[in-house]
């Protein structure tokens, strides 16, 4: 079983701290649950069509690193409600043999619904990378002890 180093992410444009708090404690709460390294947690108030999110930036920086094999969020339009936008991310962190892990909707399901999976599936062939969410048919299911 992958050892996940992961970074939990938390975002909303609503200026709500408590709610946007309370997103990023479910998120890691998830994490400890599944087992996983909890390596940083960030959380920012911007929108989710904003290109500039320093948080965002950071956790780019760590998988790039190898600091991180892992971004959990709530759902894929915590990290961005642009189809362009979380395809760049999506594939950024496939090029760089990360995965990302969503822990309150199924991500296959939202990469279809965006149209997504296709697209990651027809780089994947062309780069021989391994897909972002292959190995969730066993992650996004908690472990059972």
């Amino acid at each position: 079983m992958t050892e996940y180093k992961v970074w939990a992410y938390a975002r909303s444009a609503v200026p709500n701290l408590t709610a946007l708090e309370n997103q990023l404690e479910e998120v890691m709460r998830e994490a400890d649950k599944r087992g996983y390294i909890l390596v940083n947690a960030s959380m920012e108030l911007k929108r989710g069509t904003e290109l500039w999110r320093p948080a965002l930036f950071s956790i780019l920086k760590a998988v790039r690193q190898g600091r991180v094999n892992a971004v959990m969020v709530q759902s894929l339009d915590r990290l961005s409600h642009d189809t362009a936008t979380l395809y760049r991310i999506l594939r950024f962190l496939q090029n760089h043999g990360a995965v990302i892990i969503t822990t309150k909707t199924s991500l296959k399901y939202e990469l279809y619904l965006t149209g997504l999976e296709n697209r990651l599936l027809a780089h994947t062939r062309h780069t021989r990378k391994k897909l972002p969410w292959e190995v969730f048919l066993h992650a996004d299911r908690p472990a059972s002890h």
